[in-house]
């Protein structure tokens, strides 16, 4: 037995795919340790830098949320996968001929007299589609990586996004029928490979062809989306849902210190989201109103003569009732999360001017809880 293990290991072909297993399911470990060990720090020092900038002091750390017990089980989840599906994908042939009747690989022929083409279809299905998954997983991690952003939270989801891409790119080759004679076709691999890179994009296809049947709710969310918010892209928008923030609503009430650690965003940028979010949950349907009129953040109101006068003027102007400036401009005036926000803001704005610490809150998450 042992001759013939040593036998294995000087054949080159083995060699070449346990190679292949190795970097693949090593990627995910090796990532992390980077981050851990040479870019937390880095982090940390902006992290600093920002709260310099701001004027304010907090006594969260870098450390709570990147901390090696929050990296262990996702990394490991993340690795467990990569491995096995590497390994499913590089030695299919040494097992492929063996595999029997399977209602994962044959889905509704199972129980067929003769299912060898749908499950050879399915394995090169499975085998693309992991690939493809993890070449897009692996893209997003260096990203991050190299933005000094890469939370354990990126490991989970990259190991669900793999799983989820090989079961939507197997039910989508079920959808499309399997092909007249097994020929490794061209077309299934390519599908499947792209299905790896863009899930949800076939999933949202899928859902489309069955739109009738299904008849889902239509639920009205545009009003506080985050893309109500001036700056906010796709990506940006994926990356605050990371932490919990899916609207407008969940941005304006989010602690200003959290995304400031588990984002790699600059303070300058995520208080201007912040305000934005405000005035878009006062505003609502008109703050594209507002905007015509140079009123596109909370701040805003701090800022000039805003006078019930000249809010009467403003409303009249761009055509929304008077009252609704009114209320919002009381609010900003009584809200003291609003003014600590509102103070931040400034000393991002001009680093020289010193605001006495004993007039800012000493934690930043009650600026932007208010």
């Amino acid at each position: 037995m042992i001759l013939n293990i040593l036998s294995n290991f000087t054949d080159l072909s083995f060699l070449s795919r346990f190679l292949i297993v190795a970097i693949v399911s090593g990627f995910m470990p090796l990532t992390a340790m980077s981050f851990f060990w040479f870019m937390r720090q880095k982090k940390q020092q902006d992290f600093e830098k920002n709260l310099r900038e701001m004027g304010i002091s907090s006594s969260r750390r870098i450390q709570d949320t990147y901390s090696f017990s929050n990296y262990f089980l996702p990394v490991s989840f993340a690795f467990l996968i990569c491995f096995l599906a590497s390994a499913f994908f590089v030695f299919t042939e040494d097992f492929a001929a063996n595999l029997k009747d399977s209602l994962l690989l044959t889905g509704n022929d199972y129980g067929s007299p003769d299912n060898s083409v749908i499950i050879n279809q399915s394995l090169v299905v499975l085998g693309f589609a992991f690939f493809g998954s993890f070449i897009w997983s692996a893209q997003q991690i260096i990203r991050r990586l190299i933005a000094y952003d890469l939370s354990p939270s990126v490991y989970y989801s990259a190991g669900v996004r793999i799983i989820l891409a090989c079961l939507v790119a197997l039910v989508f080759s079920f959808l499309l029928g399997k092909t007249s004679a097994f020929q490794l076709d061209t077309s299934i691999a390519v599908i499947a490979f792209l299905t790896g890179m863009f899930p949800q994009r076939i999933l949202s296809s899928m859902i489309n062809f069955y739109k009738d049947w299904l008849n889902p709710d239509e639920l009205n969310t545009d009003t506080l989306s985050l893309y109500k918010i001036e700056g906010m892209s796709l990506g940006h928008k994926e990356r605050l849902e990371e932490v919990g923030i899916d609207n407008a609503q969940n941005l304006a009430t989010a602690s200003l210190t959290k995304l400031l650690i588990e984002t790699p965003y600059e303070a300058r940028q995520i208080l201007d989201w912040i305000g934005q979010a405000k005035l878009v949950c006062y505003a609502k349907n008109d703050i594209d109103k507002l905007r015509s009129v140079g009123i596109r953040s909370i701040f805003d109101f701090k800022k000039g003569n805003k006078s019930r006068v000249a809010l009467r003027e403003i409303s009249d102007s761009i055509g929304i009732v008077s009252p609704l400036l009114e209320v919002i401009a009381e609010q900003v005036e009584s809200d003291k999360g609003i003014d600590n926000l509102y103070k931040f803001h400034v000393n991002v704005d001009d680093p020289n001017q010193d605001i006495p610490f004993e007039e800012l809150n000493s934690d930043a998450d009650e600026g932007a809880v208010g």
